[in-house]
């Protein structure tokens, strides 16, 4: 007699995978002859991203990206200048109040003229 005849029958119907009492893997289900199962989820995936919307829309939105990326960026820039430019006057608050500096610490305050150039240019 047939085994799997007897296994479906027991289970309650046929088995998708079983033929003739072995056990095929990948088998029933919807599967496409010559297709493995992750040949088909990315062929899923490539008709997923072709039903996206139009390329120019993209591009648009990918500009405005760029722009707030810039002025994110700029933002930035302009925080950490305006923190070093503070950092300079407290250095110089400790000068003026007799404190003898390290070198990396003069340096800094020499810096002064050009962080307050730089900061000027990104605020326009």
């Amino acid at each position: 007699e047939n085994l799997s005849s007897g296994i479906n029958a027991e289970y309650g119907g046929d088995l998708p995978n079983v033929s003739g009492g072995v056990y095929k893997p990948g088998g029933g289900g919807g599967a496409v002859p010559g297709m493995t199962r992750n040949q088909q989820k990315n062929q899923k995936k490539r008709e997923n991203a072709r039903a996206k919307p139009a390329a120019g829309q993209l591009q648009q939105e990918s500009a405005v990206e760029f722009k707030s990326a810039v002025v994110n960026e700029n933002e930035k820039k302009l925080k950490n200048l305006k923190k070093k430019l503070y950092q300079v006057q407290k250095l110089k608050e400790q000068v003026a109040a007799g404190k003898q500096l390290e070198k990396n610490q003069l340096d800094k305050i020499a810096t002064e003229n050009e962080l307050v150039a730089e900061i000027q240019k990104l605020e326009l």
